[in-house]
Formats: structure tokens, C-alpha cells, sequence
């Protein structure tokens, strides 16, 4: 009887504290760098949605413009969007780490660019301040001497991967 009593009030020895441990450092090896990537894939599809919608943006406008034999010039297609994105700062010139921080998106009017602050590291891109923007520039479509749309377009010295 006293042994019963004896081992039916034991803790955890060390070693089986010392596995347990282990055994969670190994998950959390494992599952922590899958949890980044779906971060960073998330803000890569949120970037790939807005530049979309942006581009549909300029679309219509250049329609409605047409449409009322209005002329087609470069302007921030922020302004024909039906709901402004909550993290669009606005415009703002020169663009910085400091007032265009991490995840947020600013319209540079000296140049026409669409700029966006990255929070996942990328490869390329224009490099202000030490950190790395995705920069698109709003151009105009010609054909035979006429404006005839607008794009967005990054450059080769600015293009960027993620």
C-alpha cells in the first residue's frame, strides 16, 4: 500500500520534461517558418488584388472620359476607386519609410508613381531610406499620336520579387 500511495502522487521526472521540451522545439521549428510564408504570400496576393483593382480604376475612368470627349491625362487612380483602401496614406512627396511606413500605400504625383511599403522582405524594387518600395508608374497608352488609355508599369530598374 505504501508504494501505491507513493507513485500515485509522482510529477514528471526530468527527462520526460527534458522530451517534452524537445519535442515542442521541434514543432515550432517546423510550424513557425510555414506560418511566414502564408503571411508573406497573404500580402503578396493583397498587393497583386490592389494593383488589379487600380488598373480597373484607370480603365474607367478612361471610358468615362471618352465617353464625355473629355481629354485622357496621367492622374492617381486611388481617386476612381469606389472605396479607398484604409491602408492608402494619400499623397505624399517625396514618399519615405516615414511617412509611407510598412504595409501602406502612398501616390507620389512628382513622377506619377503608385507606391507601396512592403512588410515581407523583396528582392528589387526602389530602395529608399533602407527599405524596399514597390513602385508602379501610372503611363499613358499612345496610338497613332492618341492618348487611347492609361496603364500601370514598373520599370526594369524597378522591378521586384518577392
Amino acid at each position: 500500500m505504501f508504494t501505491r500511495f507513493m507513485y500515485s502522487k509522482r510529477g514528471f521526472t526530468l527527462i520526460e520534461l527534458v522530451v517534452i521540451i524537445v519535442v515542442l522545439g521541434i514543432l515550432a521549428a517546423v510550424a513557425i517558418p510555414k506560418l511566414f510564408n502564408v503571411t508573406k504570400e497573404a500580402e503578396k496576393s493583397a498587393v497583386a488584388s490592389m494593383v488589379s483593382n487600380l488598373e480597373s480604376a484607370l480603365s474607367i475612368y478612361v471610358a468615362k472620359q471618352f465617353v464625355d470627349g473629355q481629354p485622357i491625362v496621367v492622374h492617381n487612380p486611388f481617386d476612381d476607386l469606389a472605396n479607398t483602401p484604409s491602408n492608402y496614406l494619400g499623397s505624399q512627396d517625396p514618399v519615405t519609410p516615414a511617412n509611407t511606413p510598412n504595409g501602406k500605400w502612398s501616390w507620389r504625383p512628382t513622377g506619377n508613381w503608385i507606391m507601396y511599403n512592403p512588410n515581407s522582405s523583396i528582392t528589387g524594387g526602389w530602395n529608399n531610406g533602407g527599405e524596399k518600395f514597390i513602385i508602379y508608374k501610372v503611363e499613358t497608352v499612345v496610338e497613332n499620336g492618341d492618348t487611347v488609355g492609361l496603364r500601370l508599369n514598373t520599370t526594369p530598374s524597378y522591378a521586384y520579387s518577392w
